[in-house]
């Protein structure tokens, strides 16, 4: 059983654990994209606060044939971040309060290194599909919103995020696949050293 089939599985028999390992491995991720949606330290926080809440009720709605763990929950987190922006106390904070860049900032580079570039990744795709797949996923809009945003038909916005998505996958593959052939190669290089000793 896999890290997500876990949590799901304690989420549902309603054991804490569950819980405790999706705020462990998922906090920041998610976190992200509550600050990236209401640019507000408190109200962020608030919004993770409500989406795990929603999480640990709506558990047994999730479909792993539909989406992976990530991005149900992802999807939760940016819908309960609207619904916070709606809030007549956040358009009033809004106006008043602004966020200390460096608030996020710290948050991220406090997180362990080794995961995937996304900076870079992005970069390595032509412009007109990493800006969708930027607004999207790390901004926080909907495809509808986009559309308005860009001043691009909704129809265009939704080819380009599954074209980017699909230049992403196979990016990723082929580094994945020329790592595993490096590593390979050591491994014969070992196994060979290690037969000549």
């Amino acid at each position: 059983m896999n890290l997500n089939e876990q949590i799901v599985s304690l989420i549902a028999a309603r054991d804490e654990k569950g819980l405790a390992l999706l705020y462990k491995n998922y906090s920041d991720t998610l976190y992200g994209i509550a600050i990236r949606v209401l640019k507000n330290e408190p109200f962020a926080e608030d919004c993770i606060q409500k989406s795990l809440l929603k999480i640990w009720n709506a558990i047994d709605t999730y479909d792993a044939s539909k989406s992976t763990l990530y991005t149900w929950m992802a999807q939760i987190v940016k819908n309960t971040a609207f619904d916070i922006k709606r809030l007549k106390s956040f358009q009033k904070e809004e106006k008043t309060e602004t966020i200390d860049p460096s608030v996020y900032k710290d948050r991220v580079n406090n997180q362990e290194q080794g995961g995937i570039d996304v900076e870079n990744l992005l970069g390595s795709i032509d412009s007109k599909y990493s800006e969708v797949l930027y607004y999207l996923y790390l901004e926080g809009y909907s495809q509808s919103e986009l559309s308005e945003k860009l001043d691009i038909p909704l129809g265009t916005i939704k080819t380009r995020s599954k074209k980017a998505i699909d230049l992403l996958r196979e990016k990723l593959n082929s580094e994945k696949n020329l790592f595993l052939g490096f590593f390979s190669v050591v491994l014969i290089i070992i196994i060979l050293l290690l037969s000549i000793i």
